[in-house]
């Protein structure tokens, strides 16, 4: 049973949750880093599948889920130490290994950049690796507060998101939760989109030693996604183009199956 808990980080409180194996966990803790504007609860119906031998947390960004409310202008270096704030209380008793998801990639990036030896593996999932000019473009494009009206206006790109996308793969109720997670931010909804796109990718990413599975699906982020695993020299790229939609929810078994390949490799 996946429970919940809180952490004290930099930024006020933090919102995780936690699905243990249902052994003794023998193999390194597994954090997973949330996709923008939503929360560790993308990760719910792939924890059981990960949780194979190991701990796997999902913590929520400040100003995300359950966490506490964060500033108008959120960086992902931020983001980056709220969530080792998580790890250096719940996990001390080695290094751990992350999953990214779009934005969350970014975050785990940042978290191995800034505290190499609390790092061990990465798995990033169809990463946001732009180049200057598209950064530019959508950075610009992502740093409106978004606007609550008295009408059901502004819902619209929500609702096309979290439910008019999502309702071929998964079910009403998955993505009701799903739309309605990504609601908590409120007028700040956008702010983590502008984060990422504010992240030097060309400059972080490929400073990045750890050992690194980028997998890449059938997404928008295919291009970026081939991108990040040439601007990095220590990643493995491997590409599930049979994978078209809800990677962590209808593909959740598949998707586990290529990280857990990668993560359960023999350690040097």
């Amino acid at each position: 049973m996946i429970r919940k808990g809180y952490s004290d980080g930099p930024f006020g409180q933090v919102h995780w949750r936690l699905l243990a194996p249902e052994g003794p966990a023998s193999k390194p803790d597994l954090y997973c880093l949330h996709p923008a504007p939503f929360s560790g609860l993308a990760f719910t119906t792939i924890m059981p599948h990960l949780a194979q031998g190991r701990r796997v947390f999902a913590p929520d960004y400040p100003g995300h889920g359950g966490s506490d409310t964060f500033k108008e202008e959120p960086a992902i270096e931020e983001y980056a130490a709220a969530m080792m704030a998580v790890v250096d209380e719940q996990s001390s008793g080695g290094a751990v290994d992350l999953i990214g998801f779009h934005t969350g990639n970014l975050v785990a990036a940042e978290m191995a950049l800034t505290a190499p030896e609390k790092i061990g593996r990465l798995a990033l999932i169809d990463v946001p690796a732009f180049d200057a000019e598209t950064s530019t473009k959508f950075r610009a494009a992502s740093a409106k507060t978004f606007e609550i009206t008295p009408d059901l206006s502004c819902l619209e790109e929500p609702w096309e998101r979290g439910i008019t996308k999502r309702i071929e793969s998964q079910s009403l109720e998955r993505s009701f939760e799903i739309f309605t997670e990504q609601l908590r931010p409120g007028r700040l909804m956008n702010k983590a989109f502008h984060a990422a796109f504010s992240y030097d990718v060309d400059a972080r990413l490929p400073a990045v030693t750890h050992q690194t599975l980028i997998m890449a699906t059938q997404s928008g982020l295919l291009d970026a996604t081939r991108r990040a695993a040439d601007i990095m020299p220590s990643a493995t790229l491997v590409e599930r183009l049979d994978i078209k939609r809800a990677v962590l929810d209808e593909a959740a078994e598949k998707t586990a199956t290529e990280i857990l390949k990668f993560l359960d490799r023999t350690r040097p």
